[in-house]
This record gives structure tokens, C-alpha cells and sequence, in this order.
């Protein structure tokens, strides 16, 4: 799953233990407002900016106890095993 278009689910949600920020958000507005082609990361990157603890890309990370962005991104709704369809 590296771009929009390869994701098979409906949703992208974005939950960050930090700072309690929880973000759900359908595939296809995210697909029109940044294009089918987009890479997951720049989308990811996008909606996590405002993250009080996000860092700059290349800067140097904190020490042990510093408190970094720690968003995690999953998907839900995608297709289920019964709507595969069938090989024989």
C-alpha cells in the first residue's frame, strides 16, 4: 500500500497516543483532494502536520524521553473475505 489507489478499504484512520488526536477519513475525499496517486506518506504527513510533536523531515530525534508524533494509521471497512471473488 504505497499510494491512495492501492488501498482497498473505505476509511484511513489516524490515532496518536500522544496527544489523544484520533482522525477518521473516507478514501475517496482523501483521493479527490489529494489524487488517486498520491503516496500514503504525503497524505500521512499532511494530516498529521499539525501534531504538536510532529518533527521536521531529516531533523535529529529526541532523546529517550523526548516526545515525538506517534500516529499510527489503519484502515477500516475494506472488503471482506466473502466478496473476494471466486478462483474456480
Amino acid at each position: 500500500m504505497e499510494r491512495l489507489c492501492d488501498v482497498r478499504a473505505a476509511r484511513l484512520v489516524i490515532l496518536c497516543s500522544p496527544c489523544g488526536r484520533r482522525g477518521s477519513y473516507q478514501v475517496d475525499r482523501l483521493r479527490q483532494r489529494f489524487g488517486a496517486h498520491a503516496s500514503v506518506l504525503d497524505v500521512y504527513l499532511a494530516l498529521t502536520q499539525s501534531c504538536r510533536f510532529q518533527r521536521e523531515v531529516g531533523s535529529r530525534t529526541p532523546n529517550v524521553y523526548g516526545m515525538t508524533c506517534r500516529a499510527k494509521l489503519d484502515t477500516t471497512g475494506g472488503p471482506t473475505a466473502a466478496s473476494l471473488p471466486s478462483r474456480t
